[in-house]
């Protein structure tokens, strides 16, 4: 049951972090980011404007989320992948 958990965590990963990413849309402010990390497991918290990566926990970093903030709203979101 263990290897199937973690075998089925990275064969989905791809498509839903595409997923996510595209729920992180231009105009997001950072308190709904935030809501939306802990909704889905995306972390470190970003800290402030600039490029932050949002990465999956589960898939220890591996998927994630770069995201573009100016102020407290968000600019731009996509799907990364670190190999």
């Amino acid at each position: 049951v263990g290897f199937g958990y973690f075998v089925l965590v990275y064969v989905a990963a791809e498509s839903r972090l595409r997923g996510v990413c595209g729920e992180i849309r231009p105009g997001l402010t950072l308190a709904a980011l935030d809501e939306l990390m802990s909704r889905h497991g995306l972390g470190p918290p970003p800290k402030g404007s600039g490029v932050s990566h949002l990465a999956e926990t589960r898939t220890f970093g591996r998927y994630g989320c770069q995201v573009t903030l100016e102020g407290d709203i968000v600019q731009n979101s996509k799907y990364v992948f670190a190999d």
